[in-house]
């Protein structure tokens, strides 16, 4: 039985999606498959996915736009490993990543978690900036002494449990990436696992870049659709109420002064405030007074997400 099946969920993002399957071809561990998800691209993906000589056994599927978990759903529906990686498109791997949640499988672990530090060569800017601090946070949290891995640490752009585990839990709830939207299959998925009771371990040393290049806008509607998410999250498990910890909130008087009416206003009244804060990122202004207007209206879109999937109070 090949060792691992490497599932690329995929969409709209041809050539990342092309570089990622291209770096997997220098991986130390060399029993592996590749299967990606192309979700309903119109941008030739699978086309240029086809035409690609790699090394290794690589299957493209091509569904309807039916968003990232169902598309992670159906590679591992086909996948012929022992062991199931799921990879994001945008992930360069580091050639010992397979070897090293290899090595972290033989020794106990039933699901591995690796790191995702940002790729040296994205795109400049506030966003790859923040991503990139974020990763470095989750690291040092994780490989601290005694560090417990959170709710939000069960990420899945790069993570791996065998085939008999992941469909013994079901898989992913496609639910949450209906039609395409964005968030909550990770930490739904995650939470499952974890209640199930199995070893989830993070590895530092398994490694993938993250090529980082999302426009503010999207980034802004990802934020919006993630605050659904999390309202869908306690409605299937309500007793993450509490663990899920509270909402996004404003930073400073001011801006919970200025922004909280627009939470609960009309999304027409708060656009030129989106408009404002993605001119600010496409500028390439990154400065302390920059940060600080886009991450609040970021707080303002994850809240108003959670208003549209139910009530909120605004803090």
């Amino acid at each position: 039985m090949t060792r691992f099946s490497v599932v690329v969920p995929t969409f709209q993002r041809r050539e990342m999606v092309l570089r990622t399957v291209r770096a997997l071809d220098r991986q130390t561990e060399r029993d592996f498959e590749a299967i990606v998800v192309v979700d309903g691209s119109t941008d030739g993906s699978a086309e240029a996915l086809r035409g690609l000589a790699v090394s290794f056994p690589l299957r493209v599927i091509e569904q309807e736009n039916r968003g990232r978990a169902a598309a992670c759903n159906e590679g591992a529906a086909v996948a012929a490993g022992e062991l199931l990686l799921t990879l994001d498109d945008d992930m360069e791997a580091d050639p010992a990543m397979l070897a090293e949640h290899d090595r972290c499988h033989r020794e106990g672990a039933d699901v591995v978690l690796g790191d995702m530090p940002v790729h040296p060569d994205s795109p400049p800017g506030m966003l790859s900036w923040g991503v990139g601090e974020w990763a470095r946070y989750r690291r040092e949290r994780l490989t601290a002494l005694g560090a417990e891995i959170r709710l939000d640490d069960l990420l899945t752009g790069q993570f791996s449990i065998s085939r008999a585990d992941y469909d013994g839990v079901g898989g992913f709830d496609a639910g949450f990436t209906r039609e395409g939207l964005f968030g909550g299959e990770d930490i739904d998925f995650g939470y499952r696992l974890r209640k199930a009771g199995f070893k989830i371990v993070f590895n530092p040393a398994a490694i993938s870049y993250q090529y980082y290049d999302v426009d503010p806008a999207r980034y802004l509607q990802r934020t919006r659709e993630a605050g659904r998410s999390d309202r869908e999250l306690v409605a299937k498990h309500p007793e993450l109420a509490g663990a899920m910890g509270a909402s996004p909130s404003f930073k400073t008087r001011r801006s919970r002064w200025l922004l909280s009416p627009f939470v609960v206003a009309p999304a027409a009244f708060s656009a030129p405030l989106r408009a404002a804060a993605v001119a600010i990122v496409r500028s390439g202004l990154n400065g302390p007074r920059a940060r600080r207007f886009f991450f609040a209206v970021r707080t303002m879109e994850h809240l108003r997400g959670e208003r549209a999937a139910g009530s909120v109070s605004v803090g």
